[in-house]
């Protein structure tokens, strides 16, 4: 029996062991630091919903399948197939143990050679509205009629903008991520109509829309200087380290998931402040709900000193954010925290106006870089409640307390 899986080719695999009476084997465990495929499959938990991910034991990247356990090995995307020779799909499958071996009707496989023809390629789907001014867009991947959800995003069209992405930290599994991939290059997909994104981003574009929109090259070099990271990137929203598999951290590389972010705020303290999440995740062993989000547009003094908005493109589009914020939210325990983080490395003084809700930081114990370093990105705390009287397209979360 074949399994057609819409556009990807899948294999419904029962985990248990050869000897049906041993109740209390170990199941299958794979390390995948030794035995991964080129381009590994996902393992999918029908019943959870989930993709089954690795965990890290000893410095190893593990996945471990209990006994009787049902997945879905998936490979997802147009053409992709599960490369073991002669696989005889939709049969029952056996764990060998203490081998780790799928039995595959006559034969036996490894994880090594569950491997698909290409890399998983996710799904994009747009679902409608969001907030007042936004399409809601989501990216995962369709896996039989199960579509799993990686990353959600309110993406602004008439704008270029995108107001936030939300996704999920797993706090057992972040610490097994792929480190060994290599990152590709954004897409921008059909969601910038006239616009090439790419070209935007270039450092000798961004001098030319400087020095449009200030009056002045003399002025532009001024604010733009590479050699102290004062360059706008591509700034992650849901970035690629929340994620564990090569795939995963792959689908984040859209220009809907990034906003134009100063490189010294880039890999200063938002760069720290996503590395505290990530620690925090796996030090309390939770998962967390995250959104980050965009608010306000820059500016920057012109020639004649008036203040004027900052944009990557034409006719206000791909506008420079004022603020980056992040919620991280623990629906477990029912806290969550808002981030704020001032995306600009000229500023000279911080005002009440800049700091729009009372900070707390000084009461969130895992904040801990220098956040108040003007060049890395001046940042601040706020409840989720306070957050949202300014931010409206922020979660409406409720009043809850900190999550410290």
């Amino acid at each position: 029996m074949t399994w057609s899986c819409f556009v990807y080719l899948c294999l419904i695999v029962s985990v248990a062991l050869a000897n049906v009476r041993n109740t209390n084997g170990p199941g299958c465990v794979f390390n995948l630091d030794q035995e991964s495929p080129k381009f590994p499959p996902h393992l999918f938990d029908a019943t959870k919903k989930e993709i089954i991910q690795p965990v890290s034991i000893a410095n190893k990247r593990i996945i471990n399948l209990p006994v009787g356990q049902q997945v879905t090995v998936a490979c997802a995307g147009s053409n992709n197939v599960l490369i073991a020779a002669n696989l005889p799909f939709g049969e029952a499958k056996f764990c060998v143990s203490p081998s780790s071996r799928l039995r595959l009707g006559d034969q036996s496989f490894g994880y090594n050679s569950l491997g698909c023809k290409t890399q998983g390629k996710e799904t994009v789907k747009e679902l409608g509205k969001c907030s007042t001014r936004g399409t809601l867009i989501e990216i995962g991947w369709q896996i039989e009629s199960s579509f799993i959800k990686q990353i959600t995003i309110c993406y602004q069209r008439s704008t270029a903008n995108t107001l936030f992405s939300s996704s999920v930290i797993r706090g057992v599994s972040i610490l097994a991520d792929d480190e060994s991939n290599t990152r590709p290059a954004f897409r921008q997909g059909s969601f910038f109509n006239g616009i090439d994104v790419n070209q935007a981003y270039l450092q000798t574009t961004q001098m030319a829309t400087f020095t449009r929109i200030l009056g002045s090259m003399e002025l532009a070099k001024r604010y733009l200087d590479p050699s102290k990271s004062f360059y706008l990137s591509r700034g992650h929203l849901a970035p690629d380290g929340d994620f564990v598999d090569a795939a995963s951290q792959d689908m984040t590389y859209y220009y809907i998931n990034c906003a134009p972010q100063w490189q010294a705020f880039n890999n200063g303290n938002w760069k720290a402040l996503e590395t505290a999440v990530r620690n925090l995740a796996s030090g309390r062993m939770a998962d967390y709900t995250i959104y980050t989000g965009t608010f306000g547009i820059l500016t920057l003094a012109d020639v004649q000193g008036r203040q004027k908005p900052i944009t990557l493109a034409a006719n206000g589009k791909i506008p420079v954010p004022k603020y980056y914020w992040k919620v991280i939210h623990d629906p477990a325990s029912g806290k969550a925290t808002a981030v704020i983080g001032i995306n600009n490395p000229y500023l000279i003084t911080v005002t009440g106006a800049d700091v729009f809700c009372p900070d707390v930081c000084n009461q969130v114990t895992w904040i801990k870089f220098e956040r108040t370093r003007m060049a890395s990105g001046y940042t601040f705390c706020c409840t989720v409640q306070s957050l949202r009287k300014i931010i409206s397209y922020s979660p409406d979360l409720g009043n809850l307390p900190l999550l410290i």
